[in-house]
């Protein structure tokens, strides 16, 4: 059984002490639980999120080993080798979903998760217990709850700002942020405007033997760009190309989600604890574009002893280019369960789950880009020539032909029934403890009429009584259900409603070692993993936007070595490092080719600490390395080229004032993008009619922006 299901089980077994008596007051610290295999734990503190663009959860996991992203102002994020739908992300229990539309980072607003409630956070990079739900690569599991013993918070910044207060087990917070002005750092040129808002509410309570939870989201995100021009240099350094755009219209980019769950648990006993509950989600998402633009690509002069030095000396070719979307997607679930947590002596332990959820979509895509060179829509059709016995004819073709037309409507009705238990047994020996942990998950799924039976184990060996080492291999079988985005066809335009569940096994070694060095703890972890997706789809990456070509299975085959060495150099603030080296390569049509997420490499550093004898004084630093993603033309496989690597780093300075009135004041200063390195999320590709050659021109990220930034604490 997992810590959490382990620490619910004894708080509710808590209930039944008598009331009215009167406990000695206690402090209770926690640490590191060394039975645990490859989950990370990360404290409260720590999740802060300071000196990152986004300031949320997600943004530290990314420096995690085995977790990759390539864009800064997402909440989305791969983890070996998987796509961002690939991946749990449960609040208080409750999976919560997650924006499939967004295109980039900048549009996709705010988190759902906020850091301000967040009391503890556990990550697992594959190989995840049986009671969790069904995906291919990862499970978040983040608790909310007070952290600290203060009632209220308050921070506010040049882009965000938000309120958060605790009254008893009563939580409230309100959020606002705008990445105008990260937007603004970009290529585009227009008039910008992104609000993004939401409200959260986290609630537990006793009632006599009872214990009642609520978790409660409202989410409004909204980005709306009225661009007018665009200009783009790349290229080597011998050779720079300059894209110059004059743009009209407007895009806009809408997602709106609720969420609502309930838990009731009680204790039966001293040994088990049941529990049901329901939640309910919904989501409406937009993506409404209406864009001419007209262009011209040419050769810049790099000659310094030129007159025209900076200016463009060859035009290489110009052209228009016109793209309308009407994109829209409604999603609804429904969510019950039932769960049991059974102590069936000191060492062993049985949980178990029985569970059903309810999915509706609509799905509606209109979309087409009309190309145009030189006065020819592209692609173009010539007036035919016939040529007679006595005379010539011309015959005009009066047809024009988009260049990509992608229409479709479909919905999604599945009803998903599921089943899980999982058995824990731990021997301690004189020298040495193990512990099996068995379990197995049967889903059937309405949508595609499949049932699926996925068995999962894992087995620890460390010395008894802590010791500095731990031992552990992992293993099982992971299907997923697929959601709209899966099932869209973007080269059929339609929606498979009836394919059949994504699957992979996981096959997990890692060993984990304890110490100290100059007073301080440190733990060095390293896992070595394969993951062979027997049946997987077909994917390309365009920026966050994900578009799968079809449902037709291929194999899939993903391997690395994840290493994280771990340590706290200031109290209890938490820093790290991390490399993962990997593989993702899959085979379809008897071709195996790299897969859209073969990053190759990943590098993260996350370091936290303080002046000489100035605990005030706080520094934070994260650095990320990536690898670049492979890319080609879109909607066609494979992807020959690949994007230079994603290089950034940030940094921020804390300074904790003097409290006043109860009140204490930290005053923050941050430098995103501290190195001024002009990564790229993806390409806008243009055609040169007279060569018939394409040119990828890249869509680079944010450039570098200073942040101020006020905390108090009440």
């Amino acid at each position: 059984m997992s810590l959490l299901a382990t620490a619910l089980l004894a708080a509710a077994l808590n209930d039944t002490i008598k009331r009215g008596t009167q406990l000695q007051e206690a402090t209770v610290t926690g640490e590191r639980v060394r039975t645990e295999t490859s989950q990370i734990r990360l404290k409260s503190g720590t999740l802060a999120g300071l000196g990152t663009p986004t300031g949320s959860v997600e943004s530290l996991l990314r420096t995690l080993p085995g977790v990759v992203a390539s864009d800064e102002l997402s909440s989305q994020y791969s983890v070996r080798g998987g796509t961002y739908d690939e991946n749990l992300v449960y609040v208080n229990g409750f999976e919560l979903y997650r924006p499939q539309l967004a295109r980039s980072g900048q549009q996709e607003g705010l988190s759902v998760l906020n850091p301000d409630l967040v009391s503890s956070l556990t990550f697992t990079a594959g190989g995840f217990n049986a009671e969790l739900g069904d995906k291919l690569s990862s499970a978040l599991e983040v608790n909310y709850g007070r952290s600290d013993s203060s009632k209220a918070r308050v921070r506010l910044g040049g882009f965000s700002g938000g309120a958060t207060l605790w009254h008893g087990n009563l939580g409230v917070s309100l959020r606002y942020r705008s990445n105008v002005l990260f937007a603004r750092t970009g290529d585009v040129s227009g008039d910008f405007r992104a609000d993004s808002r939401d409200a959260q509410i986290v609630w537990s309570g006793r009632h006599g033997a009872w214990r009642h939870e609520f978790l409660g989201i409202a989410q409004s995100n909204g980005f709306r760009l009225a661009p007018t021009s665009r200009t783009t240099e790349f290229g080597t350094v011998t050779q720079v190309l300059r894209l110059q755009v004059a743009m009209a219209g407007t895009e806009f980019y809408g997602f709106e989600n609720a969420f609502a769950g309930w838990r009731t648990r009680r204790a039966f006993g001293q040994r088990s604890v049941l529990d049901a509950e329901v939640s309910w989600s919904q989501a409406l998402e937009r993506e409404h574009s209406d864009v001419e633009s007209a262009y011209r690509l040419g050769d810049v002069n790099t000659n310094m002893g030129s007159d025209q030095f900076g200016e463009i000396s060859y035009l290489r070719g110009s052209g228009g280019f016109q793209r309308y979307a009407r994109n829209d997607l409604w999603v609804r679930e429904f969510h019950t369960a039932m769960r049991g947590n059974h102590m069936i002596n000191e060492s062993a332990q049985l949980h178990w789950t029985v569970g059903q959820r309810v999915q509706f979509a609509q799905d509606r895509v209109l979309e087409w880009i009309n190309l145009d060179s030189a006065g020819y829509s592209l692609n173009h059709q010539p007036t035919l020539v016939v040529i007679g016995p006595n005379d010539t004819s011309y015959v005009p073709d009066s047809t024009l032909e988009l260049y990509s037309v992608l229409q479709s409507q479909g919905e999604l009705r599945n009803i998903k029934h599921w089943l899980s238990s999982t058995w824990s047994q731990q021997w301690v020996g004189p020298a040495y403890s193990v512990q099996l942990r068995a379990g197995q998950r049967l889903v059937r799924d309405s949508r595609s009429g499949e049932w699926r039976w996925s068995p999962r184990a894992s087995l620890s060996v460390g010395p008894t009584g802590g010791g500095n080492w731990l031992a552990y291999l992992n293993a099982g079988s992971y299907a997923q259900t697929a959601s709209v985005r899966e099932l869209r066809n973007w080269t059929a335009n339609g929606l498979e409603t009836d394919a059949r569940m994504q699957h992979a096994w996981h096959a997990i070694a890692g060993t984990k070692r304890y110490g100290t060095r100059l007073g301080r703890p440190w733990m060095y972890q390293v896992e070595a993993y394969l993951k062979y997706q027997d049946r997987a789809f077909a994917f390309e990456q365009d920026g966050m936007r994900i578009r799968y070509l079809g449902t037709d299975p291929g194999l899939a085959v993903i391997y690395g070595l994840d290493q994280q060495l771990h340590s706290t150099w200031v109290g209890d603030a938490e820093s790290w490092i991390s490399l993962s080296l990997f593989r993702a390569r899959e085979r379809f049509d008897d071709v195996w080719q790299r897969r859209g997420t073969d990053y190759r490499f990943a590098f993260s550093m996350r370091v936290e600490d303080h002046l000489p004898g100035q605990p005030q004084n706080r520094v934070y630093l994260v650095t990320n390395v990536t690898g670049g993603f492979p890319f080609g033309l879109p909607l066609e496989n494979p992807k020959p080229f690949k994007a230079p690597p994603y290089r950034r780093m940030d940094l921020g300075f804390e300074r904790v004032l003097p409290t006043w009135r109860g009140i204490s004041p930290r005053l923050a200063l941050e430098v995103y993008n501290l190195l001024e390195i002009r990564n790229t999320a993806s390409y806008f590709w243009v055609m040169d009619i007279s060569t018939a050659s394409y040119y990828a021109v890249p869509n680079y990220l944010t450039n570098r922006l200073i942040n101020i930034s006020l905390r108090a604490d009440l």
